[in-house]
């Protein structure tokens, strides 16, 4: 009897075993990776939704889940379906860190997709590649010691801003300039971008020194600052500044009688800033990364699309389409992944990416010592309230 009592507790102990091997092999197949299980890759991202500058938040959320959606409705990858957890950073450093803790430790994703601001995702580095050790792909956003020396687990696709100053300065000595002044915020982010724009002046012209001016971030009453502008008779001015502040700054330069030419860079090319600004932004210059929104091509048709079909209430614009392309560069990678879906693999396909086109962006390329894919621009100019190229694409990072 007590032999079979023994070999009885044998059996449901092996039996229990076997049950928690069996538990533990379906786990691994559910979660292969945090974030990745055998029908979800789950990512996160973080955009200003509230805030002072949340004009930017609503387009660019439209823009990374459409193109989602959109492969969702087609089958996912690999039988896989995306989901995007969306935190509101609300253009604050402080909520960014929390968001990128929250988005890692609580939500469990795979990766960081097409997060919204420069100091602010900075903020989170420690924690997302010291501690998290997880990819943020594409960012709207950037400088360049993001990408020098390389960061592991940072890639990026916009042309750095830093080098659409350069080219901002060269172009407004081109277009015949003389008394340049750059106009920016108050931090570090604002200053270092102005601080672009000289060299670019003298390349063009060895004997040039423009002015910098600097303004208080947040700033709402330009009146006295466009009539200080004034003074200093400037032929054009380069405005480093918010969206909500450019305008400001324009229709104030433009009422006091300024006839002079005005220049900013890319995050001045979204609809709102012709639809708010109106005829005081008419004539603007700036920077922008992508094609016009009504271009007539099968990529640019299929943004538009997807943006009617998910979005229904977004408008065609800059930075949903932005968003569209650098979200489609990280799908394009997630896919050529051969093997299992680990955050090394999906690291190692990134950096496999060369001249791959989304129609949308300049050929963007990738490797192990280029985590920046893009440094491409095209000039555009507020002509009739629309946004029209100038010119063809531009190597910001060199003389054109």
């Amino acid at each position: 009897m007590k032999k079979f009592n023994e070999t009885k507790r044998r059996l449901i102990v092996n039996a229990l075993a076997m049950s928690a091997l069996a538990l533990g092999m379906q786990g691994a197949l559910a979660q292969q990776t945090p974030g990745v299980t055998d029908k979800e890759i789950r990512l996160g991202t973080w955009m200003p939704l509230t805030g002072p500058i949340a004009v930017y938040g609503v387009p660019l959320r439209a823009g990374i889940e459409s193109y989602l959606k959109m492969i969702n409705d087609r089958g996912g990858i690999k039988g896989r379906k995306f989901s995007l957890i969306v935190e509101d950073n609300a253009y604050n450093a402080q909520r960014t860190v929390s968001a990128a803790r929250k988005l890692v430790t609580r939500d469990d994703v795979f990766a960081i997709a097409v997060p919204f601001g420069t100091a602010q995702s900075a903020a989170a580095f420690d924690y997302l590649f010291g501690e998290a050790k997880i990819p943020m792909i594409n960012a709207y956003g950037g400088a360049h010691d993001w990408y020098s020396p390389v960061k592991e687990n940072l890639f990026g696709v916009q042309a750095l801003y830093e080098s659409q100053a350069r080219t901002l300065g060269r172009w407004a000595v081109k277009d015949g300039h003389k008394n340049i002044v750059v106009v920016h915020s108050t931090g570090a982010s604002w200053e270092n971008v102005a601080n672009g724009v000289p060299p670019g002046v003298k390349s063009a012209a060895p004997d040039m020194k423009p002015e910098l001016f600097v303004t208080k971030f947040g700033s709402t009453d330009y009146g006295p600052i466009a009539l200080e502008l004034i003074k200093k008779k400037p032929d054009a001015l380069i405005l480093i500044l918010a969206q909500g502040e450019l305008i400001a700054a324009s229709k104030e330069l433009r009422q006091q009688g300024y006839k002079g030419t005005i220049y900013s860079y890319s995050p001045a090319v979204i609809n709102s800033t012709i639809e708010v600004g109106g005829p005081s932004v008419e004539g603007l210059k700036s920077a922008s990364y992508i094609v016009p929104v009504n271009t007539d091509s099968p990529a640019v048709k299929e943004y538009r699309d997807a943006l009617a079909k998910y979005a229904p209430s977004e408008k065609p614009d800059y930075v949903s389409m932005m968003a569209f392309g650098q979200t489609k560069i990280l799908v394009e990678a997630i896919s050529r992944i051969d093997g299992p879906l680990t955050r090394q693999a999906l690291v190692k396909s990134m950096e496999s990416i060369r001249s791959y086109d989304t129609g949308i962006y300049p050929p963007v390329t990738y490797g192990p010592d280029r985590h920046l894919g893009g440094t491409i621009i095209q000039r555009v100019v507020v002509q009739g309230g629309k946004w029209v190229s100038v010119g063809g694409p531009i190597e910001s990072e060199k003389d054109w």
